[in-house]
């Protein structure tokens, strides 16, 4: 399945799941228990954001993992497409193992 960043309008949080198509990724905004697909959750229905304010970008360094080791995926979403937290980032995402 295609990967794809969905990035709320005006805000830094991103979140990370797949789906075959940008709408299929941008439905899954207001679902609950994504794990590591979700680094952000809002809620839609209280009017916080609406589906126009997600953004669904293409990922496809990390199309068909989405059963693959978390700690995998995050070592590329930090070395290919530059994702950082204060946890995690490119100077110590070696250490990996450590951090989680």
């Amino acid at each position: 399945m295609k990967a794809w960043q969905l990035r709320i309008r005006d805000n830094d949080e991103t979140s990370l799941v797949w789906a075959d198509t940008a709408g299929k990724a941008k439905a899954q905004f207001d679902c609950d228990g994504l794990g590591l697909r979700s680094w952000f959750i809002h809620n839609l229905s209280e009017d916080i954001y609406s589906f126009i304010d997600v953004s669904a970008i293409r990922l496809p360094k990390l199309d068909d993992l989405e059963n693959a080791d978390p700690k995998a995926v995050i070592k590329i979403l930090v070395n290919e497409y530059g994702w950082e937290s204060d946890e995690i980032n490119i100077e110590n995402i070696d250490e990996l193992d450590e951090l989680l």
